[in-house]
């Protein structure tokens, strides 16, 4: 029997930090425009990295006194968030 070399899978890359600095910052810009009353509701959609800066935008909405929610269309849909209104 000969031996059989595995094709290694593909793994998916890690984001970089500017990838998740730059996702943070716009959840970060809808909290502060919900929180300043500039807007009620702001929904992100197509949200690559939401399980990855959730946990940090979520208590960054609960400092500022706004709402804040993960959504997702379908199973393995596309994510989203909403920010807002105040609670």
């Amino acid at each position: 029997m000969e031996y059989i070399e595995p094709t290694p899978f593909p793994r998916a890359l890690e984001p970089s930090d500017d990838e998740l600095e730059n996702a943070l910052a716009e959840v970060d810009a809808a909290i502060e425009l919900v929180s300043r009353g500039a807007a009620v509701r702001i929904r992100l959609i197509g949200f690559a990295l939401v399980d990855v800066v959730a946990g940090i935008a979520a208590a960054h909405a609960q400092l500022a006194g706004v709402e804040f929610q993960v959504s997702r269309l379908a199973p393995a849909g596309a994510a989203g968030i909403i920010v807002g209104p105040r609670v």
